[in-house]
């Protein structure tokens, strides 16, 4: 008695292990495919929410400029937007799987296709066609790695050719042959380094000029306006003093007369440092226009006794070294403009 109600108690045990095992079977299977955010880490590799996923099927090769390429293109491709993976083997934190793009672009089938990567011959690649129909694709291309591989390929069967018939030395040969690829694949590297340095550095060159040129045509438009505003103030000052119909105001209780407009150059004295950014003839032309512009504020007082014909010279002198100092301006302003706009063009370059 005792037996069979252990026996029974045993069965509805493993019911009931049953019922609660089988929906987590069924939650794993689902998981096969997951949709979430990640992020490039390497050529083979995505950096996702709490994991990390091996893209299946490929493998690195070993080139600085190829791995910077695959990370362009696979950053290209994700945009930002969640991939979707279709794991095929792994743990929940680390993952082998083949991932799509939002787009529906098979990630691991771009990257071969462009040379960036070869297929990983470990794993069971035939079941994919498409991936050994894709690296075919680069390899015949001479895309990307296999533009290294193809070259030397073909240097090497030359020189076999030309050599082995004669010399027992073909060894020797073919190892001199290597080593000249590798350096030239080397230097070729290091040229494509240099001159994205060099564009980098032009590219902020550029756009501390605008900045400069900027900032200075800004100054020099608002010393224009002062001028303007001071000529039409004395211009209608002279129109007084010409008048034969009212008294000077300067006959009842005198008057000041501003010798020279109220001119900025605090953006200039700041930023004379930085003239190198600009042309020579440009920095030569500012730096002549910022020395003859008048240093300090000065003021003439005309007495109630001062002969009429005296006041109106003063006030016509003041007008025409006013006047003087627009053309110099105006032309400075519009250099500037046309430094702007260089400079625009060497940015979107």
């Amino acid at each position: 008695m005792r037996g069979s109600l252990l026996l029974e108690h045993l069965f509805l045990g493993c019911l009931a292990a049953a019922f609660f095992i089988a929906p987590s079977v069924a939650a794993r299977a689902d998981t096969g495919r997951v949709t979430r955010t990640a992020a490039a880490v390497d050529p083979v590799t995505l950096q996702g929410q709490g994991m990390t996923i091996r893209l299946w099927g490929i493998r690195p090769v070993m080139s600085p400029v190829l791995e910077l390429k695959a990370l362009d293109l696979m950053d290209r491709l994700i945009g930002g937007a969640p991939v979707t993976c279709q794991e095929v083997g792994g743990t929940p934190v680390y993952t082998v799987a083949r991932c799509a793009a939002a787009d529906g672009e098979d990630i691991g089938l771009a990257l071969l296709g462009r040379g960036y990567v070869v297929l990983d011959r470990r794993q069971d690649v035939g079941s994919v066609p498409a991936y050994m129909e894709a690296e075919r694709s680069a390899r015949h291309n001479a895309a990307g790695i296999w533009r290294q591989v193809v070259s030397r390929g073909k240097g090497m069967s030359q020189g076999l050719r030309a050599f082995l018939d004669v010399l027992p030395a073909g060894a020797v040969l073919l190892m001199v042959l290597v080593m000249h690829f590798r350096l030239k694949g080397l230097e070729t590297q290091q040229r494509e380094e240099y001159a994205q340095s060099r564009d980098k550095e032009d590219r902020l060159t550029a756009r501390e000029r605008h900045v400069l040129a900027s900032t200075l045509e800004g100054e020099l438009r608002g010393n224009k306006n002062r001028i303007e505003a001071f000529l039409t103030i004395y211009g209608e000052m002279l129109e007084s003093l010409k008048s034969t119909t009212e008294t000077p105001k300067y006959k009842q209780a005198g008057d000041i007369v501003q010798k020279h407009p109220s001119l900025s150059k605090a953006v200039f004295e700041a930023s004379v440092g930085k003239l190198s950014l600009l042309d020579m003839k440009l920095a030569a032309r500012l730096s002549k226009l910022y020395a003859a512009l008048p240093a300090e504020q000065e003021y003439i007082n005309i007495a109630p006794d001062v002969p009429l014909e005296s006041a109106v010279a003063l006030v016509e002198k003041v007008i025409r070294d006013a006047e003087a100092l627009r053309p110099p301006l105006t032309e400075a302003i519009a250099a500037l403009e046309n430094a702007m706009g260089n400079s625009r063009t060497e940015i979107a370059a």
